[in-house]
């Protein structure tokens, strides 16, 4: 499972949040054509982004969008040296790193460092995300080349430990777990590590990856949506609107081409997401449509702002929520699955 495979190289190639973001293969983020959008109408496969239009930039230094697949569906960042500063994280994290902590504590007893402090920031890229056995690529900055490679024959017996098995060729490492999937990584700097995820994960794979001529920054389509993230927030993600997960959508007439903006996590939250509609029109019908709903005054008091405004064929949604609302809002949700189990709306499914 990938869940599981993804869980044990986070114990061991310092990969701790990247396991958080890759392994929920149930999102089905399957985009077809890509993160370059739909290619089909746009017509800008192998073109040049126009100079006016904003290079994209890794989010912590090197160019990690040339390391990640040019058919990603989804491609995703994860600023967590900004994020372990939050108020919020230090609040809710110790839940958090206690499903893997087990890992965590092998690791660090056998190498003497902390995995978690080690990592400054992830970027991912994967396509596949409704099967089993999804593909794709994972860059974190921050782990010490010297350190881990020093640290893989006793990761060897920690891994072998759990059913699962690590082997070096060189500067490439693999990781199979028990059900036989495998990665592979190898590190293209002194801090910098490339995993290469999937069936196809290989050392020939993730040296190929590791050259960086992905042609993921060069579609413009993909670039124009990009200049509009805030990378420098705690979470940016970008996915074609393709996905089953939207299927959804559709009943309410919204067929999105794209899905794409950023999280920030302070003392409270942010969230500034767009999604990208064929036409002008389809963007302010779904505005309008949804400004009926938010300015419930039951709703509107959950948050300390939401907005949502037409831009082009973009529709905008601004949220933020502080401390305490979040409190109120997770709160409100217990209590809500609480009376759920305890009305035998879940907790009496399995009663004779």
């Amino acid at each position: 499972m990938l869940r599981t495979r993804i869980g044990l190289v986070a114990a061991i190639a310092a990969l701790g949040l990247t396991a958080g973001a890759c392994k929920k293969n149930e999102n089905k983020a399957g985009t077809g054509s890509g993160t370059t959008a739909d290619k089909s109408t746009t017509g800008d496969k192998g073109t040049t982004p126009d100079k006016g239009v904003a290079t994209p930039v890794a989010v912590a230094g090197g160019d990690d969008l040339a390391l990640l697949p040019v058919d990603s569906e989804m491609v995703m960042g994860l600023n967590f040296a900004q994020l372990q500063q939050s108020a919020l994280w230090k609040q809710y994290s110790p839940a958090l790193m206690a499903k893997i902590s087990s890992g965590l504590a092998d690791f660090k007893a056998a190498c003497g460092f902390d995995p978690m402090e080690a990592v400054k920031s992830v970027s991912i890229g994967m396509k596949g995300l409704g099967g089993t056995t999804p593909d794709g690529a994972v860059v974190v900055h921050g782990p010490d080349k010297a350190k881990v490679m020093a640290c893989m024959d006793k990761a060897k017996a920690e891994a072998a430990k759990k059913g699962s098995e690590v082997t070096v060729d060189g500067d490439v490492f693999m990781v199979k777990d028990k059900s036989g999937q495998n990665t592979a990584f190898t590190f293209v700097n002194d801090t910098t590590l490339l995993g290469v995820i999937g069936a196809n994960a290989s050392k020939d794979a993730v040296l190929a990856a590791a050259k960086g001529t992905s042609a993921l920054k060069s579609s413009p389509t993909f670039v124009e949506m990009f200049s509009k993230i805030n990378t420098g927030d705690s979470l940016w993600m970008l996915m074609n609107g393709n996905s089953p997960a939207f299927s959804k959508m559709g009943s309410l007439g919204v067929k999105p081409k794209a899905i794409f903006g950023s999280v920030n996590v302070t003392d409270g939250l942010t969230l500034d997401m767009r999604i990208r509609l064929g036409t002008n029109d389809e963007a302010a019908q779904l505005v309008n449509m949804l400004k009926g709903q938010i300015s419930n005054p039951q709703v509107k008091q959950m948050f300390d702002k939401l907005d949502v405004a037409a831009d082009g064929t973009d529709a905008k949604f601004a949220v933020a929520m502080s401390n305490q609302k979040l409190q109120q809002l997770a709160g409100m949700m217990a209590g809500m699955m609480g009376g759920m189990m305890g009305g035998g709306g879940m907790g009496g499914a399995g009663a004779p």
